[in-house]
């Protein structure tokens, strides 16, 4: 069989029509009325019904269309494939927080290699944002991720890529879950989760109750145990919203409706200031940047 012969009755059937596959191919009519009847000839089997302005593939065009498809995707897979093979691979090294890591970086990584198949990722993820800076530095990543902060270093550019925000979040099965406006009169009523020293939430967690004396019954460092504990009715406490998308629409979790409890927090690209920026870095701030990974969170 003929696969130039077979590719010109795949288009012709697809498109119903021997001029529209003319047009399509760039090739006179008569020529492609050849190709198929040649094709018929070499089968031996009649491919095509034409009476009028009627277009009918018989059965065995339907069956041959069928294989013909599969056979020609076939192709394009071998085309990529070969063009793949010794393409030179390119390797981002990114930082990016724990937080950041886990709830942002796979649908940043997913988008930007559906246009950029070749770009390998190196991940490491650290629980403080100045070791993400020690590592720019040490030219250990090229960016880093993390919220943003004060950062007091020349040589290193900061820029902010999209929000996020810390609420305070309870069980879903809370009178409060349904979403009635609460006072912070109210919700220091409430037994708290806390944070350990140091930890990037507690701070927000502390300005925002403004010494406002709380029963903390639990201090927690790991955000899961935070979110298990709450849905335990162990406490209420603050999380990224990032962090409980799925446990808020799945009703395991809600968040106050409290204005004071909720916090902006801009999430931040960091890496060296540089005069001649290498490509996949531009490239790879500039699509932290679009945000049109954002819808795949």
């Amino acid at each position: 069989m003929n696969l130039h012969h077979l590719y010109i009755f795949c288009e012709v059937a697809e498109l119903k029509s021997f001029a529209k596959a003319a047009a399509k191919i760039n090739i006179s009519q008569p020529a492609i009325s050849q190709h198929v009847q040649k094709l018929e000839a070499d089968l031996g089997k009649k491919l095509i019904e034409r009476k009028g302005r009627l277009f009918r593939l018989t059965t065995h065009g339907e069956t041959l269309l069928e294989y013909g498809r599969r056979i020609f995707t076939m192709v394009d897979e071998a085309e990529n494939a070969v063009k793949r093979f010794g393409q030179p691979h390119k390797r981002l090294f990114l930082g990016a927080t724990q937080v950041i890591g886990t709830y942002f970086l796979p649908a940043y990584i997913a988008k930007f290699t559906e246009s950029n198949p070749y770009v390998q990722f190196d991940v490491s993820l650290t629980e403080q944002t100045n070791e993400l800076i020690d590592k720019i530095i040490k030219n250990e990543i090229d960016i880093g991720i993390a919220y943003e902060s004060v950062v007091l270093r020349d040589d290193i550019e900061v820029s902010r890529i999209i929000q996020d925000e810390f609420v305070l979040v309870l069980p879903g099965s809370h009178p409060w879950a349904s979403g009635q406006l609460v006072s912070l009169e109210e919700i220091v009523t409430l037994p708290f989760i806390f944070y350990p020293p140091g930890h990037f939430i507690q701070p927000v967690l502390e300005n925002t109750l403004s010494g406002s004396p709380v029963n903390v019954t639990l201090q927690l460092s790991q955000l899961e145990t935070v979110k298990q504990a709450i849905y335990r009715g162990l406490g209420v406490s603050m999380l990224p919203l990032s962090s409980i998308r799925q446990e808020i629409q799945h009703g395991l979790l809600a968040v106050v409706n409290c204005p004071l409890f909720r916090v902006p927090k801009h999430l931040v690209s960091m890496h060296k200031r540089m005069i001649h920026m290498p490509e996949l870095l531009d490239l790879a701030l500039d699509r932290l940047k679009d945000k049109n990974w954002v819808n795949q969170l």
